[in-house]
């Protein structure tokens, strides 16, 4: 068997949130996927697109939660292990991924902020591997609804 392997190199939450590629939200209106594209200027101004249903509107990042990017749902979650499994786009979603799936996961040492260390106990349970295998399974075949 191929020992897989996990580097930690540091990345936050926000680095996935900042990406240019954005955020893949559900539809307000039509509720199929949409695109929460950061603008230029600030990290706090989004522009909200569905090439479904034609909406473009802008929004101010709030609150947002588990499952949720400024009260919008995220388009990739799922319920997985008795949680919510959920990504903002396919690079969180491949970073998830390549956490789950390793047998070695190797930490930066003193980087409390990263992204790997804040992860809830039932992502890094090795009980749960399969069960988040699947859903992480499911969230991709999500992600090809967004094309």
């Amino acid at each position: 068997m191929t020992e897989s392997r996990f580097n930690d190199k540091g990345k936050s939450v926000y680095d996935f949130l900042l990406k240019s590629d954005g955020i893949l939200i559900e539809c307000p209106y039509c509720l199929k996927c949409a695109k929460g594209i950061r603008t230029q200027n600030t990290d706090f101004e989004y522009k909200l697109s569905c090439s479904r249903c034609g909406i473009l509107t802008n929004a101010t990042a709030g609150s947002s939660g588990y499952g949720t990017f400024m009260g919008i749902n995220l388009w990739l979650k799922t319920n997985c292990c008795g949680n919510l499994l959920w990504a903002y786009n396919k690079e969180h979603l491949d970073f998830l991924d390549n956490y789950i799936t390793s047998s070695l996961r190797e930490r930066i040492p003193n980087r409390n902020q990263s992204l790997a260390s804040r992860l809830p106990e039932w992502i890094k349970s090795r009980k749960n591997r399969e069960e988040l295998a699947k859903g992480i399974e499911k969230l991709r075949s999500r992600i090809e609804q967004c094309k």
